[in-house]
């Protein structure tokens, strides 16, 4: 993507953070007057094994990673810098009945030989019924904001109920390409991981998949500017090798 693509895409996520702002105002019961702690950011099976997913870390509270939408078991789970952060499992990885990662910030430790990062991650492998192999890298990123959700759901959204928006001729947006949109905007350096408009992004996702909301209602509740939904949409389809994507 080039530098004259890039210059916009800041401004847009920049400005968003101002409209969502008057749209939480004008929308009493959006996600922005609600605590900011409301629950799992979902987020699709397809997308987070191909790609590296932040997870945020509180001090003094737990964060789970969650597999019991799917028919997904851990069979094993490592963090590469463990001097900061520890994982525990709702079962033994050996049971093949574990669903659930929980991961707790500590005082950093001192490992001799061992490296460290201020981001770290963690790779989680599953299994699923019928043997089937899966695996997931997370980022772990640490940060003393105010929590903005418990942890992640993976759940098996591999098939759309309903289009999220139409970009283009012929070409139309689901939740998952908003999804895979946002990852790539926080890769690319177009948001933070943290800013407030990511969060509502995750909350428009729920909204949609949980709630059959419209669109245009769903990004009310969240408190996020449509643009930024319809920004978000282009960047995936760019990202699949389509170009001169304009809303209809």
């Amino acid at each position: 993507m080039n530098s004259t693509m890039l210059e916009p895409r800041i401004k847009i996520f920049s400005l968003s953070i101002l409209a969502a702002v008057v749209a939480a105002a004008s929308y009493p019961h959006s996600a922005f007057s609600q605590p900011r702690t409301t629950g799992y950011q979902t987020v699709g099976r397809d997308v987070a094994i191909n790609s590296a997913i932040d997870l945020l870390v509180y001090p003094g509270r737990a964060t789970a990673i969650d597999f019991s939408l799917t028919d997904e078991a851990l069979t094993y789970v490592l963090i590469a810098d463990p001097s900061k952060v520890v994982f525990s499992t709702d079962a033994q990885l050996a049971s093949g009945r574990a669903k659930t990662v929980f991961l707790r910030p500590i005082q950093t430790l001192n490992f001799p030989g061992s490296t460290t990062a201020t981001i770290t991650n963690i790779s989680i492998k599953t299994v699923d019924s019928k043997g089937k192999q899966r695996l997931y890298n997370f980022n772990i990123v640490p940060t003393n904001k105010t929590p903005e959700h418990l942890g992640i759901r993976i759940a098996p959204l591999t098939r759309e109920t309903s289009p999220v928006l139409k970009v283009g001729k012929g070409h139309t947006v689901t939740a998952s390409d908003v999804e895979k949109g946002l990852l790539v905007a926080i890769q690319k350096g177009y948001t933070a991981a943290n800013d407030p408009v990511v969060y509502r992004v995750r909350q428009f996702l729920a909204l949609v998949r949980n709630q059959n909301l419209s669109v245009t209602d769903a990004a009310a509740r969240a408190g996020v500017n449509l643009s930024v939904i319809v920004e978000l949409g282009k960047i995936a389809l760019e990202e699949s090798n389509f170009s001169g994507a304009s809303v209809r």
